[in-house]
């Protein structure tokens, strides 16, 4: 497997969290969306591998509009394997 370094956020903070596999990111977090901004990224399968947690809330709104404001590459995601109810996910 190829490793793709991200270059960091411009003007973002980037102690928010220290960089850390998604899967450690995810555990610390239950029940919450997550906003990453994606520092280490497999390049053969384009899957983000290591980030840091720029936020995080219950509610997914709060995290999409913090998302449309951040530049660089992000990703969104929720901490449990299961979707709440009510939420389904495309691929």
């Amino acid at each position: 497997m190829g490793i793709l370094e991200i270059k960091p956020f411009r003007g973002i903070i980037k102690n928010v969290m220290k960089i850390q596999s998604i899967d450690q990111i995810r555990k610390k977090f239950r029940r919450e969306w997550l906003l990453i901004a994606v520092d280490e990224m497999d390049s053969t399968t384009t899957t983000p591998r290591r980030g840091h947690l720029l936020t995080h809330s219950p509610r997914r709104d709060e995290v999409y509009e913090a998302m449309l404001r951040k530049k660089g590459l992000t990703l969104v995601t929720y901490s449990d394997d299961q979707l709440p109810i009510g939420y389904a996910a495309a691929f």
